[in-house]
């Protein structure tokens, strides 16, 4: 135990290690994330790494990938962009899973050790940083959630008068490594709230450093995002897919309003996981303990309602009860509010950091430390068995190389014996982004934001699938970022390994598909019914590191 107190960091670090080996023991066969990340990100970052076009006009189309304009792949100002250019993805995905967990640890460190503990408890300090860290953090949006602690410290030392040219550095640059979108407008709203009270209650009305760094925080955001922000303000030459967007599944009403609140409450979001769960009911105690005693802690009271808060926003927001007031905000605010859910992560931890000192403190006993030592040791065991890793272990075992099949594809290629840039492809049974980190040219794909007329003319493909399936219809029609060969017969599962596909009967339009260049279909299931479909069989690829089989179909036409 004396070890462990005296050596905190040593410690941390070593489980932190622990933590990423699986990446570094196994290489390419390790389990990766599927979800949002080999099926959309890595493959998006490594075209747009591999295509002569990063600092083209927003307008531009990315022949490859679903004729998709410049503007659909992001700002090059993003330093996760630079990984994927200058390493191979792989190892852009492993070095960013480092960065972001040390830079979780190092600002979750001196954000507590400074503002909560007061440099006392350094182990316990040490202890809570590093069950942060090993969130599942949404590693594509850099460190807009892991960097929570880090950029919250450095804003409260402004605001406090203590900065110094650290702080200034680390806001200078945290705009090029987070996500204006995906977390940051929302950490901005709730600075700016503070900002008005401190306004409102005189409070460092002299202090203008804050007010230039709240502003130049904007500012390099919004010029980090200038992509972004030109097609936002100055408009663009294409109409997003976006305008097209409703409810997947249609609304919802009261009670499930309460339940996903609820949930969201208990489990978190998948983007924004806490892991708080174990020391919830702990973090409950203490505020309850608190609001009912004499010297009230009104930062941990307001803290653990404002949770609650995000949580009661994240179930009510697309519910039917609030579909007025949100069409309203909206015409003013074309944001999704219920995504403030990114914040809660960072709140838990230091509701728990505050709980754990409060706790000690007011029972300095043997018994006290041991209570809270073993709920950082559930937490930590939960952080390693929630890990993506574990997770796609559990779920899916299909690791990076078996996903990416790159010796079937390469087989693929040859067999075709074209230059991939004279023809379109499209799958069926497997995702999109596959073929596309193969280098071939996609008409299908995910990308979050595309032109609508490439939506509208793909959707006559696989049109009398959708007649046949009706919350396949609603997922392409009212949201449709996965732009897909959606089938009936598949469904939305895309990870069906060879020894789990069957048979299909399929009915889409070829002449559809062949005017918009596509001449190839690679397709993880055999198509019975290719003929009527003015298929054309060629061959069937095989190889023992690849997950799928890959049927390959040429497009006749008419």
């Amino acid at each position: 135990m004396s070890f462990i107190r005296n050596n905190p960091n040593l410690i941390a670090f070593t489980l932190l290690i622990v933590y990423v080996s699986p990446y570094f023991i196994f290489g390419q066969d390790t389990y990766v994330l599927i979800h949002d990340m080999l099926d959309h990100h890595i493959a998006k970052f490594k075209t747009l790494a591999e295509s002569g076009m990063i600092f083209s006009q927003s307008s531009s189309q990315l022949d490859m990938y679903m004729n998709a304009p410049r503007a659909a792949f992001g700002s090059e100002i993003k330093f996760v962009f630079w990984l994927y250019y200058f390493f191979d993805p792989f190892e852009a995905y492993v070095l960013n899973q480092i960065f972001i967990r040390v830079i979780a640890f190092m600002g979750m460190y001196y954000f507590l050790k400074r503002y909560i503990f007061k440099s006392e408890m350094m182990h316990l300090v040490s202890a809570i940083a590093l069950i942060y860290a090993l969130l599942p953090f949404y590693s594509t949006a850099g460190i807009s959630v892991a960097g929570l602690p880090l950029i919250s410290y450095v804003f409260l030392n402004i605001r406090n008068n203590i900065q110094n040219s650290k702080d200034w550095i680390i806001l200078i640059l945290f705009p090029i490594y987070s996500s204006f979108v995906f977390s940051m407008m929302f950490f901005i709203t709730c600075l700016f709230f503070i900002w008005l009270y401190d306004l409102f209650n005189r409070k460092n009305i002299e202090n203008f450093k804050i007010t230039f760094a709240i502003f130049l925080f904007v500012l390099l955001h919004l010029v980090a995002n200038y992509r972004l922000v030109e097609v936002f303000i100055f408009g663009s030459d294409f109409v997003s897919h976006r305008t097209e967007m409703g409810s997947v599944g249609g609304t919802y009403g009261f009670l499930d309003a309460v339940l996903r609140s609820g949930h969201h409450f208990l489990l978190s979001q998948y983007h924004a996981q806490s892991h708080h769960q174990i020391f919830l009911p702990f973090i409950t105690l203490v505020f309850f303990k608190n609001l009912f005693s004499k010297s009230i802690d009104k930062i941990f009271i307001s803290l653990f309602i404002f949770n609650g808060i995000i949580s009661l926003m994240y179930g009510f927001w697309d519910s039917d009860i609030f579909a007025y007031p949100r069409e309203i905000i909206s015409v003013f605010l074309p944001v999704n509010l219920n995504r403030f859910h990114v914040l809660t992560p960072l709140i838990w931890y230091v509701l728990f950091a505050m709980s754990i000192k409060n706790f000690i403190k007011s029972n300095s006993n043997k018994y006290s430390e041991l209570i809270v030592s073993s709920i950082i040791g559930l937490t930590l065991i939960l952080s390693f068995y929630r890990s993506d890793f574990v997770n796609e272990y559990k779920n899916n075992k299909i690791t990076y190389e078996q996903f990416f099949a790159e010796e079937l594809f390469d087989n693929v290629n040859k067999f075709i014996g074209k230059d991939q840039s004279s023809f379109k492809v499209v799958s069926i049974g497997i995702h999109p982004s596959i073929s596309r980190y193969n280098n071939f040219y996609n008409l299908d794909g995910y990308l979050t934001n595309y032109d609508v007329i490439h939506k509208q003319k793909f959707r006559k493909i696989i049109a009398s699938e959708l007649q046949k399936n009706e919350f396949l219809e609603s997922y392409f029609d009212n949201w449709g970022s996965r732009c897909y060969l959606f089938v009936n017969d598949v469904g939305t599962n895309f990870i069906r390994k060879k020894n789990e596909v069957y048979p299909i009967n399929i009915n889409i339009n070829s002449t559809a598909l062949y005017n918009m260049g596509g001449r190839y279909i690679f397709s993880s299931y055999k198509i019975t019914n290719f003929k009527e479909n003015k298929l054309k069989f060629l061959n069937k690829f095989e190889d023992n590191n690849s997950a799928w089989d890959i049927y390959l179909y040429e497009v006749e036409g008419a």
